[in-house]
Order: C-alpha cells, then structure tokens, then sequence
C-alpha cells in the first residue's frame, strides 16, 4: 500500500508544479526577442538570371547596420590656402561611398547564390573583382534583394540601387 501513496504523491506534486507553470505562464508573458533570429532568406529568385538563377541573403545585425551607415560617407573639409581664418578658401566635400558599401554587402550578407562566370566558375563575392565583372542587371537586382531584406529602402541610408 506504501508504494502506491508514494506514486499518488508524486502524481499530485507533478500535477500541482505542471499547473503551477501554466498559471505563471499565463500571467508571466514571454519576453519578446530583440535580436536576429530569422537572419536568413529563402532562395530568392533572379529575374534577370533565368531560368533558376538565385541568391540568399542574410539580415544584418543592429551593429552591422550601425558600422555600415558609418561606412556610409565620409565628409572632407579644409581650407584650400591653409588658412582657416580665410572664408574664401573654404572648402567641403562629401563622399559617398556607394560602392565600398555594395562590395561590402555582396561579401557579407550573401550567404549563397548559382551565379557563375562564362568558364562555369561560381563567382566568389568576397571576390572584387567577382563583383565587379557581374552583368550591371543581374548586380542592381542582387542589391535590390540585400535592401529589400534589410528593410534598407524604408530609410534615408544608401542602398545598393
């Protein structure tokens, strides 16, 4: 009879901690996460590489976005004469790193792809000059797919297109 109290015991200790959970459960609600967990996207297409032609790309983080919009120009400003007390000789510039954040892009957030060279090579896009060889179709749309996963073309920051 003792061997049956004990498992009567534990049933209901088991019974009352499972309920005890879904209350706290309840009351509780799970913290949302904040960090990047559907980093990857599915095999997305090529339009303009028929008839299978794909790329997938991954989410930057919130730090990667950071470093990259910092990347992103770069302002020159000096005076032309050396004297900075001149107004006249004032001078400024911006620079838009368009292309350093596109190669960037391309090495960094695409996690695989079909596009090959005319020699059947698949192109290695850490590769510059990989990048820099693509048809100027098949790279615009490749760009648009990196923005358009990262959300880039909600914003003012520059994009690949």
């Amino acid at each position: 009879m003792q061997p049956i109290k004990n498992q009567l015991l534990i049933v209901s200790i088991a019974f009352v901690f499972v309920q005890s959970v879904n209350l706290v459960d309840r009351i509780v609600p799970d913290m949302p996460s904040a960090v990047v967990t559907n980093n990857i996207s599915d095999k997305m297409p090529l339009k303009t590489l028929p008839p299978d032609g794909f790329v997938i790309v991954r989410r930057m983080t919130y730090g990667e976005d950071l470093a990259r919009q910092a990347k992103a120009t770069k302002l020159l400003v000096g005076a032309s004469d050396g004297n900075s007390k001149n107004k006249d000789n004032f001078s400024g510039e911006i620079d838009i790193q368009t292309e350093a954040l596109a190669l960037w892009d391309f090495a960094n957030l695409i996690v695989d792809h079909n596009c090959e060279d005319t020699d059947g090579r698949k192109l290695n896009f850490k590769n510059v000059a990989d990048v820099k060889k693509l048809d100027a179709r098949v790279g615009k749309e490749i760009g648009e797919i990196i923005d358009s996963f990262n959300d880039a073309e909600n914003t003012d920051e520059v994009k690949n297109s």
